[in-house]
């Protein structure tokens, strides 16, 4: 089973970080179908065919780390990818 484990640093504070992550969970819903919950202020379930995972705003940034099944891991690249240029797109502009 492929996983993805990314961790993203940020120099703002984590109140900030959620409202600018929102883009980033929209975008991959839209795109892979992948919903997500937020359990705690600052802390979301990330689920969706063929991905499970988490998706945490910590005060040294943000952590993502999501199981893929069979189907899903032969596009782990190009998720992780996406995710990295969707992070870099919100917060360094």
């Amino acid at each position: 089973m492929s996983e993805i484990n990314i961790t993203y640093p940020l120099d703002c504070h984590k109140d900030h970080s959620k409202d600018t992550v929102q883009n980033l969970l929209d975008a991959l819903a839209e795109k892979y179908a992948i919903k997500h919950i937020f359990v705690t202020d600052h802390q979301c379930n990330l689920t969706g065919s063929g991905i499970n995972g988490t998706l945490a705003i910590e005060d040294h940034g943000i952590e993502i780390y999501a199981k893929l099944g069979f189907f899903m891991a032969p596009f782990k690249s190009v998720i992780e990818k996406e995710i990295i240029n969707k992070l870099n797109e919100t917060f360094l502009s």
